[in-house]
């Protein structure tokens, strides 16, 4: 009995660490449907130049400005799924050798934006 209340703390804290991470917000700012957004934005937890990206959003006020939907592709799949399906919709990226964030795809124009200096200029932009 004693070896199994050790094994069963390590599950909870397992599972809560998973729980806790898929409950990541998606906004930057305030809720945006897709629908609405005027950038959907996908980036990777740890990655510094999605950092780079969320940092110039945060220091210039822009979610109060552009309406923009931010969805994390490392942990959560079906926004990995999506980007998948919106890189499709982009000529101007070759994605045989797979495709990375940060990647903005601009809704009303039909663009992707791959990298942080190209989102950041089309944010410079709003």
């Amino acid at each position: 009995m004693k070896k199994l209340i050790p094994l069963f703390l390590i599950l909870i804290i397992v599972v809560s660490y998973f729980f806790i991470n898929s409950q990541k917000t998606d906004v930057l700012g305030s809720k945006v449907d897709d629908a609405s957004a005027q950038l959907i934005l996908f980036w990777g937890e740890g990655c510094p130049h999605c950092e780079k990206v969320k940092d110039y959003i945060k220091e210039n006020n822009l979610e109060s400005k552009v309406k923009i939907v931010s969805k994390e592709v490392y942990y959560n799949q079906d926004n990995l799924q999506e980007l998948e399906q919106t890189v499709k919709k982009c000529p101007e990226i070759d994605s045989s050798q797979g495709v990375g964030v940060p990647l903005a795809f601009d809704t009303q124009n039909s663009l992707c934006l791959y990298g942080d200096t190209p989102i950041i200029k089309w944010l410079e932009s709003k």
